[in-house]
């Protein structure tokens, strides 16, 4: 049976998104960054000092505790925000200690037990004609991908024209194209050219959805594995009783004859 959306709740849907999306710039949670701790941290004052200086940051920073390992970092300029959302992973030095963390950006529906599936990847576009070399083209190819955050500084001089790089935010569990399609349109002639463009997602993170976890996948998932293992073992243990009651019974009906 096919489902028919009306296009009354449709757009009802659509409101509700822009209204939370203009609720998440307003609170500025739109250039947030989570900075997660797994083995100890500064204390909040000391971040909220450490965290400006140490990450370069030009404007202003607000700092904030979600939970014990996890803060919460709002940027007012674009840049700061991309720059410490690059960093995956990194040090804060404190008093002669250096402190481990990883950073993720921050999503609606924030949980602590979870990682999110959004990932800063560097975009490569190899042998990419020298007309689509300017940012709002680079911008608009790499938005077919994911959220495009920044062009690297080559690209930007036109020192390397034999690859364009974009740096984007994606989904780890969507699926990553390998080709893109480009439609241009011929001045002269004023028909539509079509261009496929290759991608290359440079070290894309794997993300593993039994542990809601980036860094490896569900193949290689040591929790999944363990679990699988002591299943294993129980069904094991379960069927060597079963197995051991049948002899028994089957020895006492050969004494009894």
């Amino acid at each position: 049976m096919d489902v028919v959306v009306s296009p009354q709740l449709q757009a009802v849907g659509e409101s509700i998104q822009i209204k939370v999306n203009a609720f998440t710039i307003e609170e500025g949670l739109h250039q947030a960054v989570i900075l997660k701790f797994s083995y100890g941290k500064p204390d909040l004052q000391e971040l909220r000092q450490l965290i400006p200086k140490q990450f370069d940051v030009k404007g202003y920073c607000n700092v904030g505790q979600l939970e014990y390992r996890h803060v919460l970092v709002m940027f007012d300029l674009f840049e700061d925000f991309v720059q410490v959302l690059s960093r995956s992973i990194g040090y804060v030095k404190s008093k002669g200690d250096e402190f481990f963390f990883r950073s993720f950006p921050w999503t609606i529906g924030f949980n602590p037990r979870e990682e999110t599936p959004k990932s800063v990847v560097w975009i490569s576009f190899p042998d990419l004609p020298a007309n689509f070399f300017a940012k709002k083209s680079l911008m608009s190819i790499a938005s077919a991908v994911g959220k495009p955050l920044a062009v690297d500084k080559a690209t930007q001089d036109r020192t390397r024209p034999s690859t364009a790089r974009v740096k984007a935010l994606l989904d780890l569990l969507a699926k990553h194209p390998k080709r893109v399609r480009i439609n241009i349109v011929d001045k002269n002639s004023m028909k539509l050219v079509e261009h496929y463009q290759d991608i290359v997602h440079d070290n894309l993170p794997k993300y593993c959805t039994c542990f809601n976890h980036q860094g490896h996948d569900v193949k290689s998932c040591r929790w999944r594995m363990e679990k699988t293992n002591e299943e294993v073992a129980s069904v094991v243990e379960i069927e060597g009783l079963g197995s051991i009651e049948k002899l028994e019974g089957d020895a006492r009906e050969f004494l009894n004859a």
